[in-house]
């Protein structure tokens, strides 16, 4: 289940309701956009939510466009990042506007981008933490018991010390299993933490699949065709970061 009911209050005002839609809508707190190693470009997501009571924040590895993007085509979206740290850890930030989110980015990501690799940077956690306090926004640790790189619980000896610092966990990752996303919704619990929650969709498919497993309308044989989708995007999405790479080199 999508803990919807444990969001904070940060992100009330973003909410987009028009009650003729009452009982479809699309809440989504980390989603890719071809700004970074997506395919979804922005003027997909304006379609998708013009009919639907929505949520929504673009939170692309290290980059803004595809949020200011977005923003600019008149879709009132949470302005995010996904900030990578040199060595793999990662965090969703929000702002509460796009000059705050434009501003830190130019000051405190954009000259420390890791050229070779699109989801990383030159900065550890703790520097990112303490620029941040600067800013009025709201962190989260995206799939914390996630898989291999992604288990942060598991892989990064500094994890009880970051979850101290930060507002959310995200406790719904379409991307993973069931179980993993309990695990981190029982941290949320446990830390006495909000929940931020989302597809961490790359590929249109699995913005399809999110949407319809938070209004309750995707069936089994759904599941796992999206699963079999998953596998066959994982690389489309690594050659994104090949050409990433190979582009830095040239």
């Amino acid at each position: 289940m999508v803990e919807f009911q444990k969001i904070s209050d940060f992100f009330i005002p973003f909410i987009e309701s028009d009650f003729r839609y009452a009982g479809d809508f699309y809440y989504d707190l980390h989603i890719h956009t071809t700004a970074s190693d997506s395919f979804i470009k922005p003027e997909f997501l304006k379609n998708f939510v013009s009919n639907k009571r929505y949520l929504i924040a673009v939170t692309d590895h290290n980059d803004i466009r595809g949020a200011i993007k977005l923003n600019e085509m008149g879709i009132n979206n949470v302005p995010g990042i996904e900030l990578g740290c040199e060595d793999g850890f990662e965090l969703l930030v929000y702002f509460k506007n796009m000059e705050d989110l434009e501003e830190f980015y130019k000051k405190e990501v954009e000259k420390y981008r890791n050229l070779k690799r699109m989801a990383k940077t030159h900065r550890d956690i703790y520097e990112y933490l303490e620029a941040l306090k600067n800013w009025e926004c709201h962190k989260s640790i995206p799939h914390i018991c996630g898989v291999v790189q992604k288990n942060f619980i598991n892989n990064k000896k500094y994890i009880y010390d970051v979850i101290k610092k930060v507002d959310s966990l995200e406790t719904h990752n379409h991307a993973l299993p069931m179980v993993r996303n309990l695990m981190a919704a029982e941290l949320r619990e446990k830390n006495g933490l909000t929940a931020t929650f989302g597809s961490d969709a790359h590929i249109l498919r699995e913005v399809v699949s999110y949407y319809k497993y938070t209004n309750m309308d995707l069936s089994q044989g759904e599941k796992v065709i999206d699963y079999l989708y998953k596998i066959g995007s994982i690389s489309g999405i690594g050659q994104k970061h090949l050409f990433y790479l190979l582009k830095s080199l040239t």
